[in-house]
């Protein structure tokens, strides 16, 4: 209750004021330091330190605050330029502030501006794809508007974006009437009133299986034969969860929806969330009423307004049916289910972060062993997935013979030669987010193992302006920038031969072309690469020397604090970057932050690696790691000249 209390007074105030909190911390029995605590941890939440503090910021609280998104494709953009030209509409209107945050979840629409108006209805706007003078045009006249005229003013919907629902294969009931969904929860419901108790052994398992006996759960056998895989980044298998939170011991058991999503980059679950809520909503009632959990949660960024609201919705819809709290569809089986509003934060996106921000805790990655699966909410069993694992679940369980066989079959032809006793195909579909330098920036739903030319190609329209392909993000900022080619002897023996064992090279190549790489997590992590569910690409044009500072400086905003390693080391990596960015560094300077032993950029990431909780100190340093090692051009142009 705590941070949904928190998000109301600063929806009504614009700010946390003291007195309100202290009253708060009386109506909820709790501590004045616990209510401190959280609300100084979320940048959603604006407090002032004493009282004449907050007397001071009261009165300057401006009318209108511009949250102008600094990441990625919103900066490739011209974030920087929209940035600059608002300042200067501020400094002619006091009511008017600006500041830059991380990825608001636009960035199909880049650049991506959110308007908070701080009187009035606290209303917010969305200005998506808009030039600098534009936005500025509309910022103004937003400060001068009459409620009458405040109707008039633009606001880009999420809603008004044309898209592609009705085709997708995970959309089992495209085409039907809202009457005729839940269909896998009417067919699997006997199933679930009466599971079975043992463990099948794998008489039947499909070509590509030996990786575990098949479960006996009908419903977690066909996630198994599925070869469903979590689609959050981590891509761990869906059914052994789901297995694993079966088996634990536990009086109450929980599920959630991790639908923080707030990588840069990435922005397929709002739309996910936005057209098919009810796919979402049926696969965690299946999992709540499998693993006889109490309740669900669904965490969803406080800034997707819309799809906040298409979610309540289609709960309350589902509740007002009895597929959805107690006793559903007549059965002594019951499963309740709410929303979550996400208070921000990047680091929510981790899972042991998240569940602390659900119990209202500040949002600090746990040690880990134990699992969530046995040690999860409030020290529960718990299911945590992504909004899309929980999504194909319905399509899982209905299409085809209803055993998984159908997903599984969906994945793209591999190369030949196949390896004995492995699938002739990729295994499944999933959903990327493409943005950056192409011409049809979205979401799209391809087969697995599709590559990622093809991806560009044959789906989004290919680089804008016919320019040559430089470099692709494959996973947001986490896997840094990998060039259109790169060197053979830039990989280590073991993954040159990954990458022939694959049919990715042929004898004599020198290079390997980044266009033929199958979107596939098992080749992708062969190669010692990564694939998450956002893909930014750069033409031949882009500055890379920029957008890896503008990485490095993500990082820096979104470390929790936590480990000092990360914390520290994050902003030393921005300083290395500003640094090189600036032309303070000389060529020998630069050739040595890579070298082994003693090079800075590696020792700094060694140090986070080794001692981060979460993966923020993993991944932090590959923005700055992979400019250096494969943009030698770029970096060039910025190398201080010897004295």
């Amino acid at each position: 209750m705590i941070i949904q209390e928190l998000q109301r007074l600063q929806t009504e105030h614009g700010y946390l004021p003291r007195q309100a909190l202290r009253q708060l911390a009386d109506r909820l029995a709790v501590p004045h330091y616990r209510i401190q605590e959280v609300a100084s941890f979320y940048p959603h939440f604006r407090l002032f330190a004493g009282e004449a503090e907050e007397a001071e910021g009261r009165k300057a609280l401006p009318q209108i605050e511009v949250a102008v998104c600094r990441d990625m494709a919103c900066r490739l953009r011209g974030a920087a330029q929209i940035t600059e030209q608002l300042q200067g509409v501020a400094e002619r209107n006091a009511t008017i502030a600006i500041h830059e945050v991380s990825c608001l979840g636009r960035c199909d629409r880049a650049p991506a501006v959110r308007v908070h108006t701080n009187s009035g209805d606290h209303c917010v706007r969305n200005l998506l794809g808009r030039s600098p003078a534009e936005v500025s045009d509309i910022v103004a006249r937003m400060a001068s508007a009459t409620p009458e005229t405040a109707d008039t003013l633009p606001d880009d919907k999420d809603g008004l974006l044309p898209h592609s629902a009705e085709t997708w294969k995970m959309n089992a009931y495209a085409g039907q009437s809202a009457d005729q969904r839940y269909a896998a929860l009417r067919q699997w419901l006997s199933v679930l009133q009466n599971p079975p108790s043992t463990r099948a052994k794998p008489t039947d398992a499909p070509p590509s299986a030996g990786r575990d006996d098949k479960p006996a759960h009908p419903i977690i056998a066909a996630l198994w034969t599925a070869n469903l895989l979590g689609m959050g980044g981590a891509g761990g298998r869906a059914w052994k969860k789901w297995d694993e939170v079966l088996r634990a011991k536990g009086h109450t058991k929980y599920v959630v929806c991790n639908g923080d999503e707030s990588e840069p980059g990435t922005f397929k679950d709002r739309e996910i969330f936005l057209r098919t809520p009810y796919l979402v909503i049926e696969g965690m009632i299946l999992a709540g009423l499998l693993l006889r959990a109490k309740k669900g949660y669904i965490y969803i960024r406080h800034e997707y307004e819309e799809q906040i609201a298409a979610v309540r919705a289609e709960i309350e819809r589902a509740r007002k049916l009895g597929l959805c709290g107690k006793s559903i569809l007549g059965t002594e089986l019951g499963f309740e289910l709410e929303v979550f509003v996400s208070p921000g934060g990047y680091i929510c996106g981790e899972q042991t972060a998240l569940i602390q921000a659900i119990q209202d805790e500040r949002a600090e990655p746990r040690n880990r062993p134990p699992e969530l699966q046995t040690n999860g909410l409030w020290d529960m069993p718990t299911l945590l997935n992504n909004v899309e694992t929980f999504a194909w679940v319905p399509a899982i369980l209905t299409q085809g013979n209803s055993d998984g066989a159908w997903y599984s079959a969906l994945g793209q032809p591999k190369s030949l030669p196949v390896k004995e006793n492995a699938t002739p195909h990729y295994q499944g579909a999933r959903f990327f987010s493409v943005s950056g330098d192409v011409a049809q920036p979205g979401v799209y739903e391809v087969p697995i193992g599709i590559t990622l030319g093809e991806l560009i190609d044959h789906y989004c329209g290919g680089i804008k302006d016919g320019l040559p392909l430089k470099a692709v993000a494959t996973s947001g900022p986490s896997a840094g920038f990998l060039p259109a080619t790169i060197p053979l002897d830039a990989f280590s023996p073991r993954v040159r031969q990954k990458l022939a064992d694959h049919c990715l090279v042929s004898a004599g190549d020198k290079e390997f072309q980044l266009r033929r790489l199958p979107l596939e997590l098992g080749v992708v992590r062969d190669l010692n690469l990564m694939l998450g569910g956002g893909i930014v690409v750069y033409a031949s044009d882009a500055d890379l020397v920029d957008q890896a500072v503008a990485c490095l400086r993500f990082y820096q905003s979104e470390s929790c604090g936590k480990c000092v390693p990360c914390r520290i080391g994050s902003t030393k990596l921005v300083e290395i970057g500003e640094d090189l960015q600036a032309g303070r560094l000389t060529a020998a300077e630069i050739e040595s932050l890579l070298a082994n032993p003693g090079g800075r950029v590696l020792d700094l990431a060694q140090a986070m690696a080794e001692t981060a909780i979460c993966g923020l100190g993993n991944v932090a340093p590959n923005p700055l790691r992979t400019l250096l090692s494969y943009f030698p051009s770029d970096v060039r142009r910025h190398v201080r000249a010897e004295q």
